[in-house]
């Protein structure tokens, strides 16, 4: 196995994870949706762990993908990805009709930010951000989507595909 297949595997593996951890605290979560400043109050210590673990595990996905698999892909085509800007690599990539649309990715971004930075220091903002981050979280797996439908495409490896609320979950045979 060529040492890039191998890096790309592992970045999948670590998205698959993020996107399994994630899985299972929206479906535990999204019986109290959409959240208010009310029932934000009224989570007990075990829902606030599940928030907690749904929002790094965001987080994380949104960068791996962003930071690592985007990279991956491209490199696996020969392309040139030394010193290219994130935005670079996404506008190569949808140049491929790999991916689509920057300005949903973008707003992905923007939402992990927010999340990583602000949540908790206004219970207002923080219930409207938190409801922006279950109706974003499909967005965010349709990145991987995408991705995965193309990899298998061209035939890089074979992927089973299960998952319950999400659809999908991508795990490398």
């Amino acid at each position: 196995m060529s040492k890039n297949k191998f890096i790309l595997e592992s970045v999948i593996k670590e998205c698959n994870l993020h996107l399994k951890r994630m899985d299972y605290a929206f479906r535990k979560l999204k019986l109290r949706f959409p959240y208010s400043t009310d029932n934000l109050f009224q989570l007990n210590d075990d829902e606030i762990a599940l928030m907690d673990q749904l929002i790094y595990r965001f987080t994380k996905l949104q960068d791996a993908i962003g930071k690592k698999l985007f990279k991956c892909v491209l490199i696996m085509l020969d392309e040139e990805v030394a010193n290219k800007s994130q935005i670079d690599i996404f506008n190569r990539l949808e140049q491929l009709e790999i991916i689509s649309d920057y300005e949903r990715w973008k707003s992905l971004r923007e939402l992990r930010n927010e999340l990583s930075h602000e949540y908790g220091e206004n219970d207002n903002e923080s219930a409207e951000k938190i409801n922006l981050l279950f109706e974003k979280i499909p967005d965010l797996k349709n990145y991987l989507d995408e991705i995965m439908k193309y990899l298998n495409k061209r035939q890089f490896f074979a992927v089973n595909i299960q998952c319950k609320d999400f659809d999908t979950v991508h795990i490398l045979n």
